[in-house]
């Protein structure tokens, strides 16, 4: 069973091998009966040979074996092998030795590596992110705050962990966030986007876009919460002073075309009426009294389409149809002052 272990296996005393299985020896890289006589030391790391030597010495003193203890053995072709041995007592062949059971832990230390190095690299973009970041407790409470969120609010780190979000969301915000927090830890989201706005210590008022995604535990309730936070304050004013000056566009444009329109119909109502000022046959008087109709009511259906316009958004509606097009309607009759003359 010992030869065929699938972990190391040997016998040693601080001098030299008295055992070595098959396992062992071939992740020393020799054959089990050359080690035999040589000292363990021999294939222990430099950096891990000053645990080594004091847990042999623990031993020879207390007869107790401790905890696993992480060792870095070197094999006989250079091959560094970070191990997790376990020592007790024996006796071998009638002479007091130790018993080392030998774990290759390469793949835990890579994978933990791995995630160190993984650590590493959110750390630095945690501090060094140019958007607000923080960790939230599914309490509400910051538990850590990046530079640019701290400089975005006017706050301290410290002044920051001392508060609930809630202590820096605008009163009008707090109850959707509210209810966001409560459906990420009763898990019915894992995560959210909004735009809300934040309070700074000074007092002025920001708007900013959140994103919060939640961090599970092994059961996969949330333990805590990630935010990243993008102030957009400048973004809106921009879009709202570019919507603005499209209004005003739109107002100017509809302005010049309301007198062009207007000024075709008085045009025609004026001359009209200056026929109707002057000696004009009896016969005719209907018909002008007509176009003057016609023309006035031109213009009041203007002003009251003119007075629905509660906010022009743009001048798109002075497309095909045209809100003060009135081309669709039979043309005015402009007369001209010698028509009667003529007709004599």
């Amino acid at each position: 069973m010992i030869e065929s272990a699938p972990e190391a296996i040997i016998v040693y005393t601080p001098e030299k091998f008295l055992f070595v299985n098959r396992f062992a020896a071939e992740r020393l890289g020799a054959d089990p009966k050359s080690l035999i006589g040589h000292p363990i030391m021999e294939f222990v790391h430099p950096d891990s040979a000053p645990v080594v030597v004091d847990r042999i010495r623990q031993l020879a003193r207390t007869g107790e074996g401790g905890p696993p203890l992480d060792v870095r053995f070197v094999s006989r072709n250079g091959d560094v092998m970070p191990a997790e041995i376990v020592s007790v007592p024996v006796v071998y062949d009638g002479q007091k030795a130790l018993l080392g059971l030998i774990r290759d832990i390469s793949k835990r230390a890579a994978a933990e590596q791995a995630l160190r190095e993984s650590e590493e690299k959110f750390a630095n973009a945690f501090r060094q992110s140019p958007h607000g970041m923080a960790f939230v407790g599914p309490d509400g409470r910051w538990l850590k705050a990046n530079r640019a969120l701290c400089e975005m609010l006017g706050y301290t780190e410290e002044e920051l962990l001392e508060r609930h979000f809630a202590d820096v969301t605008h009163p009008d915000d707090v109850a959707t966030d509210l209810e966001q927090l409560r459906r990420l830890v009763a898990r019915e989201i894992s995560s959210y986007n909004r735009i809300k706005r934040y309070r700074r210590k000074d007092g002025t008022v920001i708007w900013v876009s959140v994103a919060v995604s939640a961090v599970h535990n092994a059961e996969g309730a949330p333990i805590y919460f990630i935010g990243q936070v993008e102030d957009i304050t400048l973004r809106l004013a921009m879009e709202e002073e570019r919507a603005v000056a499209q209004r005003r566009a739109g107002i100017s444009e509809t302005t010049v075309a309301v007198a062009h329109e207007l000024n075709n119909v008085l045009t025609a109502l004026v001359m009209n009426a200056e026929l109707l000022a002057h000696d004009v046959p009896a016969d005719e008087i209907p018909e002008i009294a007509s176009e003057i109709l016609a023309a006035s009511n031109r213009i009041a259906a203007t002003v009251q389409r003119l007075r629905k316009m509660v906010e022009p958004k743009t001048v798109d509606y002075l497309g095909e149809r045209k809100m003060l097009d009135l081309s669709a309607k039979p043309a005015l009759k402009v007369r001209k002052k010698g028509a009667r003359k003529k007709r004599k």
